[in-house]
């Protein structure tokens, strides 16, 4: 019976045959695992010839060479770069499948296996009560479980790098004997590069038969009429006469794009749909093995619960690694032929596979990018940084270090570069992100003067607070500014602060913070508290032990790392690592590291995105209410008490940040909730 004709479920459906889908059928079917099951595969194209290769590098031992044996076309036991001496990969050599083999071969097997492929294309998957249903034409389908390996290029946004490894390869053969037969040429870069990165790939099968392609990674994908011309050239210079007898043509992503999970529990993404290609070469056939081995274990053990879930383990820092080369190759392509001839020229070829692999260690990894030029990564990293947010956190590790040196060299200097640090700051991010809070009055209709009038009228009140109840006035500080630094955190987080129960947690977040800070530069505290109120700054000594202050800062810290694991948001670890290294400076500058670059950074984005203006547009509009906070803390400093005394400028400075964060808690704090509704 047609399969169109058929009722009920299926238990699987697998939309495409292409390599992944392919070697999980395979392993399903030779496991025994698809009898007595109603399977379905999707594939609209017939192949009939073949369009590409898939290629890798394995012990002949392993899994993946034993497996498919039958249709490994060429295996190669030497590897060849840019026309240097041939290196010998004896135990992991370099296979060679073609496309179409693969293809004749999954067929072969889904036709013992009875199981029949649909020449249907999926517009549209639904789900409801478990079970999928897919959308082919006027035709639908359902399956408890689908393996969908779809194109999802459509889906990456546009902030993620994707540039093309595009080909275009001609299956040639020559007049005289000019291949050597066991050894491929991985990359030949002495070809026109064009303003990408281009290089020709030469596969022999006999000694003057082989597969010579020209590749391109690059923002654009090569012209074929210029690909030919190039091939025609290098082929005749370096091989002479030849006759063409076949052609691929290619274009696989290369993208920092992770392509998330799908959200329904039945349907699997496989393939490229499963970020099973890796980003900065394009091989993948190894990792769709390895899935494939994955898949067979969970159905084999009837564990397809979170069957969506299932993928390859992946450490961080390769895609991190990832990264910087597709940056590099996308902006700065001329970079790319002298970083992987260094690369292949300085390493050993089996710790390159390796490192391909993500099996290398990281003395093996740090190792390799000795060998390589810097200048580009440096650039490349400069620019990471400074998209994911996280220049400042470099910014603050050089400060610690270069402020540390100092402090070895000289310690008055360090103190002047304390002090610029801190100026620095508060001009450029640390008093502007206050400067715009008649931005966020409720009513923006009240008049600037009477907003102003307000404003000052509450600093002065609360001035005038700190100058007869300096210690409470202290501790009214302590819990609307650990309210205001943990609503900050919660936000930037995405998460809202609405309820009683969101505001507790803002403000332990944000006490945490405080004390730490405090705890961990208790002695420098307890000196600016006792500028304060001498008499009452007395009963903080008498508890001022050691045990003490280390028992705080740990419990302080340890709260917010179980913050971190519960939300388990990455936002918490440039936290963190600003509160841990700030104990290696004084306090002015630990807690000015967290105030500038984790505080008010954090608060001068989320004004951007709420206010829909650009940091230029901030900076005009903050630049006169900057230039009166300036004004506002030159009368504290010097019109209000003594400031002979370094730690009594302190104190000054504190009650100056103290009176003037007091109107913009507020501000801020409706200003967020506006922004969540």
């Amino acid at each position: 019976m047609n399969l169109d004709e058929q009722n009920g479920t299926y238990d699987f459906v697998f939309i495409g045959l292409g390599a992944s889908n392919s070697l999980i059928l395979i392993s399903l079917i030779r496991k025994g695992l698809t009898k007595n099951k109603k399977i379905a595969v999707f594939e609209p194209d017939g192949k009939t010839k073949n369009d590409k290769t898939y290629c890798f590098w394995a012990n002949p031992k392993d899994a993946i060479v034993v497996e498919l044996k039958t249709i490994i076309s060429r295996s190669f036991n030497a590897i060849q770069v840019n026309k240097t001496r041939a290196e010998n990969i004896e135990n992991c050599p370099y296979h060679y499948i073609r496309s179409i083999d693969l293809y004749n071969f999954t067929l072969d097997i889904l036709n013992e296996a009875k199981i029949e492929i649909l020449r249907n294309s999926i517009e549209e998957i639904t789900s409801k009560n478990n079970i999928n249903t897919l959308h082919s034409g006027t035709k639908v389908y359902n399956s408890n479980y689908i393996f969908d390996s779809r194109p999802f290029l459509n889906l990456i946004p546009k902030d993620e790098i994707y540039i093309h490894q595009s080909f275009l390869g001609w299956h040639i053969r020559c007049v005289n004997d000019v291949f050597q037969k066991d050894t491929f040429d991985m990359m030949n870069f002495n070809v026109d590069q064009n303003d990408f990165t281009q290089f020709m790939y030469v596969i022999p099968f006999s000694s003057n038969e082989a597969l010579v392609e020209l590749t391109r990674f690059g923002s654009e994908k090569i012209v074929f009429s210029y690909a030919a011309t190039i091939l025609e050239e290098f082929i005749t210079k370096e091989f002479g006469e030849f006759k063409k007898l076949g052609e691929e043509i290619g274009c696989i992503p290369m993208t920092t794009f992770v392509n998330p999970i799908n959200q329904q529990e039945g349907i699997l993404n496989t393939g490229a749909r499963a970020n099973l290609i890796k980003p900065s070469t394009g091989y993948g056939f190894k990792k769709m093995f390895a899935f494939a081995q994955l898949v067979n274990q969970r159905i084999e053990s009837d564990d397809l619960e979170e069957f969506n879930k299932i993928t390859l383990d992946s450490k961080e820092r390769f895609k991190f690694y990832d990264r910087l080369l597709l940056m590099i190759l996308l902006l700065w392509p001329s970079y790319g032929k002298k970083i992987f001839t260094r690369l292949f020229n300085r390493r050993p070829i089996l710790t390159i596979f390796s490192f391909l692999d993500e099996k290398s260690s990281l003395l093996q990894e740090i190792k390799i990018f000795m060998s390589l030029p810097i200048k580009p990564f440096i650039k490349a990293l400069f620019l990471h940084l400074k998209n994911k947010n996280l220049l400042r956190y470099f910014i603050a590790i050089i400060t610690v270090v270069f402020y540390n040196i100092l402090s070895f060299i000289n310690y008055q200097i360090a103190l002047y570069f304390n002090y610029l640090v801190l100026i620095i700051g508060l001009l450029w991010i640390g008093i502007p992100h206050g400067a715009l809070d008649h931005l966020l009055s409720k009513n923006n209709n009240t008049p600037i003067l009477n907003f102003i009038f307000k404003y000052l009228t509450v600093i002065a009140l609360y001035l005038i607070l700190w100058q007869v109840a300096p210690i409470s006035s202290l501790f009214v500080f302590v819990i609307y500014s650990s309210f205001h630094f943990g609503e900050s955190e919660l936000i930037n987080t995405n998460e809202s602060v609405k309820t009683l129960r969101d505001c507790l947690k803002a403000f332990l977040l944000g006490f945490n913070i405080l004390i730490f800070i405090i705890a961990t530069h208790l002695e420098e505290s307890l000196t600016i508290i006792s500028f304060l109120n001498k008499e009452s700054s007395s009963i903080f000594y008498e508890i001022n032990t050691p045990s003490w202050y280390l028992t705080i800062s740990i419990a302080s810290f340890s709260y917010i790392l179980v913050q971190s694991n519960i939300s388990k948001k990455k936002e918490f670890i440039g936290l963190l690592w600003l509160l841990a290294i700030g104990k290696l400076v004084p306090l002015t500058l630990a807690f000015g590291l967290y105030f500038i670059l984790q505080h008010s950074y954090n608060a001068w984005i989320h004004l951007q995105k709420g206010l829909n203006m650009n940091a230029t547009q901030l900076y005009k509009k903050s630049a006169v209410f900057t230039l009166g906070a300036l004004f506002l803390f030159v009368f504290i400093a010097f019109f209000v008490r003594n400031t002979d005394n370094l730690n009594a400028f302190w104190a000054n400075f504190f009650v100056f940040i103290a009176c003037i964060s007091l109107p913009h808690f507020v501000l801020m704090h409706l200003f967020y909730i506006s922004n969540k509704n």
